[in-house]
């Protein structure tokens, strides 16, 4: 999708972004790159200036933006500006009207990797590992001292919801196989409770689409979600369920934790310093983002797209898989 004129798409003033920018109005060339409901991305370019990405979200709040943008900068400061694991710069930001502008980073994202290597064009344990290295970085600034983990609050959440669900007042995707994950995930709590588990910042939205490799060296990560600090092996959890989803699970080669890859586990592990399939608190946090995106997908299968058939269906593998796993 193209657009190479001036003129203010709705809500976006591109000539106040440009002069703000300090790029000539008639001189800055806009790009769309994405457009969804009240977002839009843009690449603009300026004849004398580095090309940037500029991002409008009328969608949400200004609380919700500066949240976005505090967490942004927070992330920033952890990773520092000129190591090999740093987040996209956060050029400029215009809080009021909800539009920030990135540094545009040149790379293969590492989701193209991974599509690369799955005709042997690119190594998928090279992608991975980087990825859990970047995730080691940023959890670094976690607490020294690991906290006992409590999974009771997320699971009381899954008890209410059960109870909807049952009562009817609530529908789902496969009733009777979403009140199987919700039982089950008392039992993945009793393992994960009270076990070490490190506080800090987290991305919130870490996964291969979010991961640019740029071509001047540096791993870049991006499109953070802003959460409060948490256990950090959420951002492990979230990782892996989106590997799974767009990748499927494990076919010919031995299947690891959910199904995934066993390598996979391998690789992420080795960046991340730590053996992530074997941590309980990894698990549970892993069987809870499959709660939560299995509640996002329509009830219906004529309202999914095919994206979101292909999700429900991986979401219920990946369970099956992990109840086999972990109830043996």
């Amino acid at each position: 999708m193209s657009d190479t004129s001036n003129q203010s798409g709705p809500g976006l003033g591109r000539e106040r972004v440009a002069q703000a920018l300090g790029i000539a109005p008639d001189r800055a060339r806009w790009r769309l790159i994405k457009s969804a409901a009240a977002r839009e991305v843009f690449l603009l370019e300026g004849t004398d200036c580095d090309p940037l990405v500029v991002k409008y979200d009328d969608d949400v709040s200004q609380v919700r933006f500066g949240e976005l943008l505090s967490c942004y900068r927070s992330l920033e400061r952890v990773m520092g500006l000129d190591g090999a694991f740093r987040m996209v710069p956060l050029v400029w930001a215009d809080a009021e009207n909800r539009v920030l502008a990135l540094k545009y980073v040149p790379g293969l994202t590492a989701y193209a990797r991974l599509e690369a290597a799955e005709i042997d064009f690119d190594s998928r344990a090279d992608v991975l590992r980087h990825c859990g290295a970047w995730l080691r970085q940023l959890h670094q600034s976690a607490s020294d001292t690991p906290q006992p983990f409590d999974g009771e609050g997320m699971l009381k959440r899954v008890r209410r919801v059960a109870k909807t669900i049952r009562s009817g007042s609530q529908e789902v995707a496969y009733p009777k196989k979403f009140l199987g994950i919700c039982a089950f995930m008392h039992h993945v709590k009793r393992g994960a409770q009270g076990r070490p588990c490190r506080h800090g910042a987290r991305h919130g939205d870490f996964h291969s689409r979010n991961v640019v490799f740029g071509r001047d060296g540096p791993l870049y990560a991006l499109d953070l979600t802003p959460r409060d600090t948490g256990p950090v092996a959420f951002d492990v959890a979230r990782f892996m369920t989106r590997l799974g989803y767009s990748f499927g699970l494990a076919r010919t080669q031995t299947r690891g934790l959910a199904g995934l890859p066993a390598a996979d586990w391998v690789a992420l592990s080795a960046g991340y310093g730590h053996p992530c399939q074997d941590d309980p608190v990894v698990r549970f946090l892993l069987c809870h983002q499959l709660f939560n995106d299995w509640l996002q997908m329509p009830v219906e299968k004529e309202h999914r797209s095919a994206s979101q058939q292909r999700r429900i269906e991986r979401i219920v593998s990946m369970f099956e898989v992990l109840r086999q796993q972990l109830q043996t």
